[in-house]
């Protein structure tokens, strides 16, 4: 098989001219989208006559249109997606909808645009999934159709339909996944292809494939610990994104599994909760589908135990009390008692103690989810570990996530144009039928995105495309687990280096701030808090920007850790031998501290004499700590201050004070001061005496 995509034809300038003028032709393409569609219609005729059927191959339909498909490594992109969901039947035409982009900033050359397929093997599954991997898997192909396309101008596209009137001309064989390729290709050099695939459906009897669907009740993207009333209202409104993933799963055969920062967000705010929010706990509770309990905000469990760290959960479940509201009288009931977490999070699931992963499991990692109470894992496997949906390793039952398979709905779901929506459901089409073929009746499981959902359009689409496939059918996770499970063996993983280090530095991160919190007269208002905010940040919906969500809490932490500090001073001048320093200490926590104030001197000149001044600081304050000290000889001295802990750990960062050191002054200054007493007291008495000699005198004469 050809290489899928290479450098060739025109290729963009590396200029950084050239870049911005690339990036310019891209915004063209997207302002252009809107007027194309509607005028398709007039432009149909003009690029008929520059996109032509090959003299001797089938006849084509070529569509105009706008898109921004492809990337910056050529200038050319091409996106397949065979019709009706790729189904092939013998004497219905078999089309294939191809979009030709120019990234580029100057006009294509002519291309020839041909489809080609494998047409008379069947692929199995591990070969469909292959092939959309980019790999080989040595099929012979023949080309099925061809076109000719005049040049694309910059920043356009052109979408052309590759038709075979029968499909039975290009395919034949039993039921299956064929494999399929377009590609375009100017005066014999391959420029760029899609790789896509179709099914042969012939008459006679079709193997059933079933599916069970695992989408997610969360709200990724969110690093607060708790959602405020604001975010619900937002969440719950009549677009927001919780309404979104709710109308796009309930009653829909969807095994759901619920965050319950959700949950216990609504439920803790009580009558202060947004109407939106409280109606859709009542829809959530109305839903009939399987479901199962995430950990709290989807934080990924899997990955903290790869770190080589301990099941980390929610704590505080006596400190946070509902909004519940008591009227006083003569004779007062005893109010209900505060709401805990624990409770506020508890939700009636279908199945418990379930870990969903996004990765396949190490088998330390399953051993410590086994150790952990764990009962059932959702996730992928290793090659290895064989191909039952329901398997035992480690003492866990597994799920198996046909990852390709996922993939594919995922793409999907989220796709941002319908041709691209049609591109991922051929393949998902190819991946289901290759599996019925190859395993008829075995549950495929089928993970679907737990990132932002941009539509739940797409998503309905998704899973009614998939559903109504004349292979498909409807499953549940009870049905899948009530199958005989195998033995499986895992082995390690492909691990994602950079990620699991932003765990470590996350997880140290909270451990430092734990150590922080024995300051604060109630430390369960911070350990609390920032347990909720690292299993946010632990979350699996972050996808690509999950380590940037990680660092935000490391950097979050560092500033946690800096808000009881000294306040920044100027220079001190002491003019006593023995004085009292003062150092202030600033609080910018929302609960006092208690801590201790410490200052180091750089020379003998000052004698500290007690290095342990406790001071208490009340929220968002200041408070003014006297250190006793005592100056042994003039001159300056610098000093290091800091603050401490009980423990004496240092908390926050070291503050330098210069002093000015007067020693004796104080004694010198007091004899003076006497002595003028003493003078002007004398002074005072001399002249009395005389002004009582002359008044004598005068009374005398």
């Amino acid at each position: 098989m050809a290489t899928e995509r290479r450098r060739g034809g025109r290729r963009a300038p590396r200029s950084e001219a050239s870049a911005h003028r690339r990036r310019a032709a891209r915004l063209v393409a997207t302002l252009t989208a809107a007027a194309l569609s509607l005028s398709g219609a007039l432009l149909s005729g003009a690029l008929a006559a520059g996109a032509s059927a090959a003299p001797s191959g089938p006849r084509t339909s070529p569509v105009a249109t706008s898109t921004t498909d492809g990337s910056d490594e050529t200038a050319i992109a091409l996106a397949a997606a065979p019709a009706a969901s790729g189904i092939a039947r013998p004497g219905d035409p078999l089309s294939v909808r191809v979009t030709v982009t120019n990234l580029g900033d100057s006009a294509t050359p002519p291309l020839t645009v041909e489809l080609a397929i494998a047409g008379a093997e069947p692929a199995n599954a591990d070969d469909v999934a292959a092939w959309f991997n980019g790999e080989t898997i040595g099929l012979e192909e023949r080309v099925a159709a061809a076109a000719e396309l005049s040049p694309v101008e910059p920043g356009s596209s052109a979408v052309l339909d590759l038709i075979v009137d029968d499909a039975a001309t290009a395919l034949s064989g039993g039921f299956g996944a064929r494999a399929a390729v377009v590609r375009a290709s100017a005066e014999g050099e391959l420029i760029v292809a899609d790789r896509t695939a179709v099914v042969w459906v012939p008459a006679g009897t079709t193997p059933a494939a079933r599916t069970v669907f695992v989408a997610p009740i969360s709200t990724p993207g969110i690093e607060e610990g708790l959602l405020t009333s604001a975010q619900l209202e937002q969440l719950t409104g009549e677009a927001g994104a919780l309404t979104r993933q709710l109308d796009a799963v309930a009653g829909r055969p969807v095994m759901v599994a619920i965050d319950p920062r959700v949950v216990a967000s609504i439920r803790l705010l009580g009558a202060s909760a947004p109407a939106s929010a409280t109606a859709y706990l009542d829809r959530l509770a109305a839903m009939p589908n399987e479901t199962f309990l995430l950990p709290w905000a989807d934080a990924d469990l899997p990955a903290v135990l790869a770190a080589g760290a301990s099941p980390v959960a929610p704590e505080g479940a006596g400190t946070l009390e509902s909004s519940t509201e008591t009227t006083a009288t003569d004779d007062p009931e005893p109010g209900p008692a505060p709401l805990t977490l624990a409770d506020a999070a508890d939700w009636p699931a279908t199945l418990r103690d379930v870990v969903w992963s996004e990765t396949p499991l190490a088998p330390a990692v399953a051993t410590a989810l086994t150790d952990a109470g764990t009962q059932l894992v959702v996730a992928p496997t290793t090659p290895s570990a064989g191909g039952a949906t329901v398997q035992e390793a480690e003492g866990l039952r597994l799920l198996r996530v046909d990852a390709a398979l996922s993939a594919s709905a995922r793409d999907a779901s989220t796709a941002p144009s319908q041709q691209r929506f049609d591109r991922a459901i051929a393949r998902v089409s190819a991946l289901l039928a290759a599996a019925a073929a190859e395993q008829p009746g075995i549950p495929a499981i089928i993970a679907l995105t737990r990132d932002e959902l941009p539509s739940s359009d797409r998503l309905i689409d998704t899973i009614g495309r998939t559903v109504s496939l004349p292979w498909s059918t409807a499953s549940s996770a009870t049905e899948a687990l009530s199958t005989t499970a195998s033995s499986a063996e895992l082995e390690e993983p492909a691990t994602d280096a950079a990620r699991l280090a932003a765990v470590r530095d996350a997880l140290a991160a909270e451990s430092a701030d734990r150590a922080f919190a024995s300051i604060a007269t109630a430390p369960a208002s911070i350990t609390d808090r920032r347990r909720l905010e690292l299993l946010a940040a632990l979350s699996a919906g972050w996808g690509d920007q999950s380590v940037a969500a990680l660092q935000r809490f490391v950097d979050s932490s560092i500033a946690l850790r800096q808000s009881v500090r000294v306040a920044e001073s100027s220079s001190i001048t002491l003019f006593a031998d023995r004085a009292s320093l003062p150092v202030t200490v600033q609080n910018d926590l929302d609960v006092a501290v208690r801590v201790f104030v410490r200052v180091d001197p750089d020379t003998t000149q000052l004698r500290v004499l007690d290095q342990r001044v406790e001071v208490l600081v009340e929220p968002r304050s200041q408070t003014r700590a006297l250190v006793p000290v005592e100056s042994l000889t003039n001159g300056q001295v610098d000093i290091t201050v800091t603050v401490r802990d009980a423990a004496g750990a240092r908390i926050g960062s070291p503050t330098r004070v210069a002093l000015n050191l007067q020693a004796g002054w104080e004694t010198a200054g007091t004899i003076a001061v006497a002595g003028a007493v003493v003078l002007l007291l004398g002074v005072g008495i001399t002249r009395d005496i005389r002004k009582r000699r002359r008044r004598q005198t005068a009374e005398a004469e």
